[in-house]
């Protein structure tokens, strides 16, 4: 009998923030993959549920560049799609863990999709996780709709020249991963006819946290991978408020 291959999101960095269900499954599974990139080999994803004092013999890690050239990151989701359907057709049990939810801007996502490809007699199950936004947005005290308003994500390295558009269509926009083009951030904030809230959090829930609202505080400084900005525009008749 073929083992089943869960995807377990585990949250966006406090422990407290798993679910009952995820740490039931870790705890029941025969492996547990987890992605990391760090040359050390430490894995973020993997320190999150440190506390649940799961054995490393438990453990199996996959490097990814996580650039945004990621052909040699599919092939490396080609080679861990196999080696979990090795221990699958065993009769064992996988998860992979993933930082977040394992269907938003996860790493679980691509091998998800090779796994249904290659092995779609394998069974699949996908175990959701608290996602950054819904963490940061709780941390800063801002809430992210409410009545009509609409509400968009977007990785900020793609696409950000049109953030003065998104603006004026919704009421909040959530901007990921802004370390690599924070600069240009700040001059289109600059630039807006209207100011926004601007808030900035990174490392969401862990204790390296850091929240600024005075976003000019950061230009020029080496931000990390972890770190988001959440926009949100004063409410008006728009928002029906």
């Amino acid at each position: 009998m073929i083992g089943t291959f869960y995807g377990v999101g585990v949250g966006p960095g406090d422990p407290e923030l798993l679910t009952q269900k995820a740490v039931r499954v870790l705890g029941e599974v025969d492996w547990i993959f987890h992605p990391y990139d760090n040359p050390d080999g430490t894995s973020f994803s993997k320190r999150i549920i440190a506390p649940l004092g799961l054995p490393d013999s438990k453990f199996k890690s996959v490097h990814l560049t996580m650039s945004r050239d990621r052909s040699k990151d599919r092939q490396t989701y080609d080679v861990a799609a196999d080696a979990i359907f090795s221990e699958l057709r065993q009769g064992r049990s996988v998860a992979w863990i993933t930082q977040g939810d394992p269907f938003f801007y996860s790493t679980f996502m691509y091998l998800y999709e090779q796994m249904r490809k290659r092995y779609p007699e394998v069974s699949i199950e996908v175990i959701p996780g608290v996602t950054s936004p819904s963490a940061a947005s709780a941390r800063a005290g801002v809430p992210i709709s409410r009545l009509h308003e609409k509400v968009a994500v977007l990785p900020a390295t793609y696409g950000l020249e049109a953030l003065p558009g998104l603006l004026d269509e919704f009421a909040t926009v959530f901007l990921m991963k802004v370390n690599r083009v924070f600069d240009q951030l700040l001059e289109i904030l600059a630039g807006l006819p209207t100011p926004v809230q601007a808030i900035y959090m990174e490392k969401v829930g862990t204790a390296e946290e850091r929240i600024v609202t005075d976003l000019e505080t950061l230009k020029g400084e080496n931000l990390p991978y972890f770190s988001l900005v959440l926009l949100r525009r004063h409410s008006d008749e728009r928002d029906g408020v």
